[in-house]
């Protein structure tokens, strides 16, 4: 398959990276100030359940909406959805197609005041998409895929683009009890716009409210409302032991946590490194107290922070530092000796200017209590490209300024060991708005005249559960049980499918004082992981999870064969009447043997299957060509049993799933007729004109004309305007099958602002729908255009929102046809809307030679099933 989407839209594919090419690239982007550093990249799309993708029906009317994203190379996936809102009860989960991976499920608690949500990575090169959706709710979801990022390095990544230096120091190297414990719980790595990163650090404020502000630096790109709605922050990203700096151990990237926050708001920024490079964020998700997280306090005096050499060589006393995330990996801690001097970004002469403290990283780092054996020295510890953000911190732990960047690397020595940070002290005043100045948000209570402010904890989470065992307890069922943990009484508990240690753990359960639970949803042969948290109900606070257990659980299998049902019904145009249908094959999730179909066929719209209405069951193939069909509408389910279940299937009592995807098709024979055609040239009677804004409406022109001498035709004023050419009166398809529209266009109207689109109504004008989408019994056909559809996606900002349209230029005529087949019984208004906005102008839209036309009758073969059956259809 070719780079983009596949022929139902189903799927949109991506060749591989040209990782040379990237080498190239990020040889010179990742010099720290320079910007955040890529770590993948940007796809930009315009992908909507509305149009792409396939709908299916379940038993109990919920809709199920699936598309996948396919790349041959990339290392993780990430995604960017605007608009994104899950009505109640919706959840939408993207898994590796092997499920080795999953993010999700998000649902309405996703919802927030960006009205967008990106997502954390998802590790693999290619996503499955499912999207679930109560009966009656499928018109709130508003979901739109605006950008893929194509990840390459970073997050566990194991390529020679992606580790940060083995030079580093892990946190974990801490002593349990050293202070920089707390503020290594500050620091969070974090993802821009599917493709870049940078480091931040959740930040006080004096109403010590527990606000999630988080200060970063400006060059990273967060400053604006429109970028901060694109932030992923991944706290608690570390390795969970001490890896000896300078080892091979030290330099192997570390696969990414589950912990995110996913968008914020816009707060202040001070412009980048030429300034303070100061910027300030707000998350708009709540507090979640299992990040166990620290605010740290802040010194924005502008004295040069002392930092001193302590005399025992593994403590940390007297020390400044900065905690940072190296390359979108691990954090590490580097530290400081010696007082920071004051001068002007990359400039290290003294007197150069105020805007950065310039520091000089420990030769001699400590050796920290976690480096197991101790070696005698360690190499300097320094920061990298991702590092960028990160908070500098004086020997109190105070913030005092982020990391605009620096000569500082592995291996560096003497004025190369060094790095740039903007002062707090400059951005505190900043621009003297409230947009630009930090002491707006940080000192609300003293409006400006606080200089310091101390760091404060989340909670005091308990302790988790131990001894955490699962077994297979009974059929179908596996037993969790565990410890009490003093002065608790409240549990939850975790679920993934497979061994531990189990990925992507979803909460299955809460519990009021047991210490065990029974877990009957289980499906037997299957492997399940547990997990607990412990959650203390007075401050409110939950632990850590607990360690990991696996069970296999025995009993029947329940689960039903993995079938997406059927991909299409079509009538070939034969003599005979006939209905193809097609579909993919299942996968067993029981046993080996490989599933058989059932196919089920009524005249009734939404018919709901059972014995009634079969008409093949226990097929092997993919295909069936259904001839006992005459001049009328037919609608199909198709649903794939499992053999080797205990169920109630039709073929030997196994397991059939409960699919309700629903296909429909009428058939027609060879030749055509035509409905209804209109080449402009008697004028515009047959339509109605109507709109508002400036710009002339629709009318007759003889400027341009696909058949002498008119055209249909609307300028493209250079103001704000709205204008409908629609078919008076409504395309009868109430006896029609193979239903086609033609017409052809041309135009000219500025590129990704102005367009037209192609609408229709069923319901006499009152609700319109673009083409692709879906309407009462319509389904979604990014299809339907069978030539000549529209040419792009416009931008987010045009008239129309990041959708499809004919927009731009297209200097001659081009033939558009339109597959009308699905909507065959339904009395079908048509319309087609221009509008403009208040930028550039451009000629117009020329529309000629519409024509619709359906097939002829067929010759029925009801008869055939009347004989063999004794029922009729």
């Amino acid at each position: 398959m070719a780079e983009g989407f596949n022929a139902d839209r189903s799927k949109i594919r991506f060749d591989a990276l040209d990782m040379n090419k990237l080498a190239d690239e990020d040889a010179l982007a990742d010099e720290k100030g320079v910007g955040p550093k890529r770590f993948a990249i940007g796809h930009e799309v315009n992908v909507t359940p509305a149009a792409d993708g396939r709908w299916s029906t379940r038993a109990d009317g919920s809709l199920v909406w699936t598309f996948e994203v396919e790349t041959p190379d990339a290392a993780h996936l990430n995604f960017g959805f605007n608009p994104f809102h899950l009505p109640d009860g919706a959840t939408l989960t993207i898994a590796a197609p092997d499920d080795s991976a999953a993010i999700g499920p998000f649902t309405a608690e996703n919802n927030n005041v960006t009205g967008q949500y990106w997502t954390q990575v998802l590790m693999g090169n290619s996503a499955v998409f499912t999207l679930t959706v109560p009966a009656g709710r499928q018109d709130d979801v508003q979901l739109a895929l605006v950008k893929i990022g194509h990840g390459y390095r970073g997050f566990g990544a194991r390529t020679k683009y992606c580790k940060s230096g083995a030079c580093n120091m892990d946190v974990a190297c801490l002593g349990p009890n050293d202070p920089w414990n707390d503020n290594r719980r500050a620091v969070a790595a974090y993802t821009r716009g599917a493709t870049d990163t940078c480091t931040g650090s959740l930040v006080n404020n004096t109403a010590n409210d527990h606000r999630l502000i988080f200060a970063t630096a400006g060059h990273c790109g967060m400053n604006s409302a429109a970028n901060a709605a694109t932030i992923v922050a991944y706290w608690n990203y570390e390795s969970a032991t001490c890896r000896t700096p300078g080892s091979s151990a030290s330099g192997t990237a570390l696969p990414k946590p589950n912990t995110t926050y996913n968008g914020a708001n816009f707060l202040a920024n001070h412009g980048t490194t030429s300034s303070s490079d100061w910027t300030l964020l707000e998350f708009v998700q709540p507090v979640n107290p299992a990040y166990n997280h620290y605010w740290a306090g802040w010194d924005r005096t502008g004295v040069a922070p002392v930092c001193i050499q302590p005399g025992d060589p593994t403590s940390t006393a007297g020390m400044c530092a900065s905690i940072h995330h190296p390359g979108v990996d691990e954090k590490r801690i580097t530290f400081i000796g010696q007082t920071m001097d004051i001068r002007q970004y990359l400039q290290p002469a003294a007197g150069s200017g105020t805007s950065h403290w310039y520091v000089h990283w420990d030769p001699s780092p400590p050796l920290l209590p976690g480096i197991q054996p101790p070696p005698a020295s360690i190499a300097p510890n320094v920061t990298e490209g991702g590092s960028s953000g990160s908070p500098l911190y004086n020997a109190d732990r105070r913030l005092v300024g982020v990391l605009s960047g620096g000569l500082s690397a592995c291996g560096a020595t003497g004025e190369n060991l060094t790095d740039y940070y903007g002062r707090l002290a400059i951005g505190w005043e900043g621009g003297g708005t409230t947009t630009t100045a930090m002491k707006t948000h940080l000192d609300p209570i003293g409006g400006g005249t606080a200089t310091v402010l101390d760091g404060i904890n989340a909670c005091t989470a308990p302790a988790a559960p131990s001894n955490v065992t699962a077994t297979a307890s009974a059929a179908n069922a596996i037993t969790v049980s565990w410890t009490a943990v003093g002065g608790i009484g409240k549990y939850r508990i975790l679920r993934s499918t497979g061994a531990c240690p189990g990925s992507n753990f979803t909460q299955i359960a809460e519990v009021d004082n047991v210490t065990s639970y029974a877990d009957g949803t289980v499906s037997g042969a299957t492997t399940y992981s547990y997990k607990v948290v412990s959650v203390d109900t007075a401050q409110p606070c939950q632990s850590v999870a607990s360690s990991c257990s696996s069970a296999t659980a025995t009993g029947q299998c329940t689960l039903s064969p993995t079938f997406n049902g059927a991909n299409g019904a079509t009538s070939p145009g034969t003599t005979a009447c006939e209905v193809d249908l097609n579909w993919t094959a299942a996968t067993p999730n029981c046993g080996a043997n490989p599933p058989r179909y059932n196919v089920y066929r009524s005249t009734t719209a939404g018919f709901t299957p059972s014995a009634a209405n079969l008409l093949q069951s226990c097929l092997t193939s993919t295909t069936l060509a259904d001839t006992t069909v005459g001049n009328n509408s037919y609608h199909y389910v198709v649903r794939a049993e499992d053999p080797n279940g205990a169920g109630t299937g039709l073929c030997g009592g196994g397991i059939e799933d409960t699919n309700l995807v629903r296909r429909s098709a009428r058939p027609f024979g060879p030749g055509t007729v035509d409905g209804f055609s209109d080449n402009a040239e008697s004028g515009i009677g047959r339509w109605a004109a109507a709109g508002s804004g400036a710009g002339a409406n629709w009318s007759v022109a003889t400027t341009q004309s696909h058949s002498p001498a008119n055209a249909f035709f609307v300028p493209d004023p250079s103001t704000t305007s709205t204008r409908t050419l629609t078919l008076a009166t409504p395309l009868d398809l109430t006896a029609s099958g193979g239903n086609k529209l033609e017409f052809w266009t041309r135009y000219a109207t500025e590129a990704n602002y102005d367009g037209v689109l192609l609408e229709y109504s069923l319901d006499g004008g009152t609700t319109w729908t673009d083409i692709l989408a879906a309407q009462g019994p319509v389904p979604a056909d990014a299809n339907r255009f069978s030539e000549g559809g529209y040419n792009g996606v416009m931008n987010a900002n045009g008239v129309f929102g990041a959708r499809t349209a004919w927009h731009g230029s297209r200097t001659t005529w081009t033939r558009v046809t339109v597959d009308l087949s699905a909507f065959a019984g339904n009395q079908v208004g048509l319309r087609f809307r221009f509008a403009s906005d208040t930028s550039q102008t451009g000629d117009g839209f020329w529309l000629d030679d519409v024509r619709h036309y359906y097939g002829a009758s067929c010759t029925s073969g009801e008869a055939d099933l009347i004989f063999r059956t004794g029922f009729e259809p």
